[in-house]
Order: structure tokens, then C-alpha cells, then sequence
């Protein structure tokens, strides 16, 4: 993507409406839809998080088309699952307590960034603040 095709289509105020996912996953309808279920599960949890074997489930829901949207397996955990814990929106081998078991599990959980409250100035790191604050926004539900 050439740097004038990204102004064009970059917009803040877009961002924080909930299109971050568009964002980091281009044009990709199916790849959106399976993020944001993706989300929306982990968000059911106090914990933000999916056990390994919950996430394997959940793979195989979204592949055979379960869930409304039909995903490949594989491109879930390369394309999804990697592109999130590569920019540091997940995380993997979180220890949290499962009161279901009484025991501690590993799991995927979201990551909330932690930014100021208010952007910095201007260049890049202000456009990275806008898409971290997006980020927070769609996990908090804001």
C-alpha cells in the first residue's frame, strides 16, 4: 500500500468507531467477521480469554461454519490468532484461575494497551495512539 493510498484511507474518527479490525485486516470481510466473533467470545469471560482447547473448538466452529461465518482452520491460527499476538493484542500462555476446575489454566487473553488519555502531537506515533485507543474501545465495548 503506497503512503498515499493509506492517508486516503486512514481516518481517526473511524478508528474509533469500531473499525480498527478493518484496519488491520484490509478488506477481508471473512477474516473480520471471524475476528470480531472471536472477540465477542473472549469478551463473554471475566478473564477476556480462551483456554487452548476452547480456541481449538471455537476453530473448528468457525471452519464448519457454526458460528455464520465460514473460516478455514489453518487461517484462523495463521492469519487471525498470529496477526494479533505478533502486534501485541493477544496474548498466549496467560495464567488466570478457573473457578469452573479450581485450578489455574493457559490461555489466549486480549490485550487492553495501555496509552495516555490524551494522543501525542502528531506523526506516527500519534496514528499508532488512535489505533491502540481503537483497540481499548472495541474490547471495553465503548
Amino acid at each position: 500500500m503506497s503512503s498515499k493510498s493509506f492517508k486516503l484511507w486512514w481516518n481517526a474518527d473511524s478508528i474509533g468507531r469500531g473499525n480498527v479490525l478493518s484496519f488491520l485486516f484490509g478488506e477481508r470481510d471473512e477474516t473480520i467477521k471471524a475476528a470480531r466473533l472471536t472477540i465477542d467470545r473472549m469478551k463473554q469471560t471475566n478473564t477476556l480469554s480462551m483456554t487452548r482447547r476452547e480456541m481449538r473448538f471455537f476453530a473448528k466452529d468457525l471452519e464448519s461454519g457454526k458460528l455464520g461465518v465460514k473460516y478455514s482452520y489453518h487461517n484462523f491460527y495463521t492469519k487471525l490468532i498470529r496477526k494479533l499476538l505478533d502486534l501485541g493484542f493477544l496474548e498466549r500462555g496467560v495464567s488466570v484461575w478457573d473457578a469452573k476446575h479450581q485450578k489455574t489454566a493457559i490461555v489466549y487473553q486480549l490485550k487492553l494497551q495501555t496509552i495516555p488519555e490524551r494522543p501525542p502531537q502528531s506523526g506516527f506515533v500519534r496514528q499508532a495512539w488512535h489505533v491502540a485507543k481503537g483497540w481499548n474501545d472495541l474490547i471495553q465495548g465503548l
